[in-house]
């Protein structure tokens, strides 16, 4: 047999088998991009429920401390029945208490009713507090140290009687002055030092000094030499938690991306449905009340005043409280972003989706709405008339 002979020539059909045919090398790619879409959406759902829960979880923090620092506060709350307002409380639909209010360059927060403004839904956390939500301010008793092996007694270390403040700011987040583009909605806690506080030649008022009625002018008037809320503690810092320009004193801010805070406040009444009556917001029937100019509570009277004494519906907003419930709205991390987007001066200026009526103020809540998480709290006050 010749050489030639012997060799074997590949037929056709073995030749084809060589390869990939076009319809295979299409059927392949279709499984492929059908494969890489379905990992896309998969990682893509992964990351997003990923984010959602980090959100969540840091909202989530942040109002268990709130609320367990409310709790403290509002269980160690003192009062007299000597005339002065122990504690109080205002709904803020303006801007204007604090001086440190940042407005937003588009698209704000809208103030009033219905969108902002709804204190009468039936459900706490359905409830909306105003523009700047509830300016609350009262006595409490500072836990301190005072213990044997604490040789030197220091304003830091005492148990003694303190005013604070719960309020929400919109305002820089930056120490650094010439920072004026980040600012979020900040709910701060304001202390008051106990004693004097004595820098070089200037002596710094507390709350010894300042007398305890929560809205004497000690707490709400400056005095630029040594109450201008400019040093954490003076008791200015109860209406201005820290500076506005300068050295920017956010040492007050217990969370962030807060957007409401109220409240609602009861006396004991056994002919009320529950044993309690609601006394704010409300009227002086006890009914939820949407009127944020007159929605305060001055307490200065006893909590023992009979719900049947004549000078209850007058003074109704004057007794002091023996339940409070608590509501903070914290936005996700997201929310915040979504917010700041939304409100930052930017070009071409964003305009409000259909999806909200093509409503900017609508927008705002919806966006809100959708990204962020209500909680509540019902606390009990020990408070007993000295």
């Amino acid at each position: 047999m010749s050489l030639r002979a012997s060799m074997q020539v590949p037929s056709p059909l073995r030749r084809s088998r060589c390869g990939f045919t076009v319809l295979e090398l299409l059927v392949a790619a279709v499984i492929t991009a059908v494969l890489g879409g379905f990992l896309v959406v998969i990682i893509s759902n992964v990351s997003s429920t990923w984010t959602r829960t980090s959100g969540r979880l840091s909202a989530d923090a942040q109002a268990r401390s709130v609320l367990d620092q409310l709790a403290m506060d509002l269980q160690g709350a003192m009062f007299r029945d000597d005339g002065n307002v122990w504690l109080a409380a205002s709904v803020l639909d303006t801007t204007a208490n604090s001086g440190l209010w940042q407005p937003a360059f588009r698209n704000p927060k809208p103030a009033g009713a219905p969108l902002s403004l709804a204190m009468t839904a039936p459900n706490l956390a359905d409830a909306r507090y105003g523009h700047a939500g509830v300016w609350l301010r009262f006595f409490t008793t500072r836990r301190g140290v005072n213990s044997a092996t604490n040789a030197t007694t220091t304003l830091a270390t005492t148990s003694a009687p303190v005013a604070v403040s719960y309020q929400l700011v919109r305002r820089y987040t930056a120490t650094n002055p010439a920072n004026t583009t980040s600012q979020a909605y900040l709910l701060h806690r304001s202390e008051v030092r106990p004693a004097a506080l004595v820098a070089g030649a200037t002596s710094r008022p507390g709350v010894l000094e300042s007398g305890y009625n929560i809205t004497g002018a000690a707490y709400t008037t400056a005095n630029v030499a040594t109450n201008n809320a400019s040093v954490a503690g003076d008791p200015r810092t109860i209406r201005t938690p820290g500076t506005a320009t300068g050295t920017r004193n956010l040492d007050s801010v217990i969370a962030d991306n807060v957007i409401d805070f109220g409240i609602r406040c009861y006396v004991r009444d056994p002919a009320s449905p529950g044993g309690l009556r609601l006394i704010f917001p409300a009227t002086a029937a006890g009914v939820l009340s949407n009127n944020a100019t007159t929605s305060r509570i001055l307490a200065s009277l006893p909590p023992g005043l009979p719900t049947t004494d004549p000078n209850f519906s007058a003074l109704y907003n004057q007794v002091f409280p023996d339940v409070v419930d608590v509501m903070i709205r914290i936005l996700s991390e997201d929310g915040a972003r979504l917010i700041d987007n939304m409100e930052k001066n930017q070009t071409p200026a964003p305009t409000a989706p259909v999806k909200y009526n093509s409503n900017a103020q609508q927008w705002w809540w919806g966006v809100a709405q959708e990204n962020s998480r209500v909680y509540t709290r019902r606390i009990l006050l020990n408070a007993k008339p000295l």
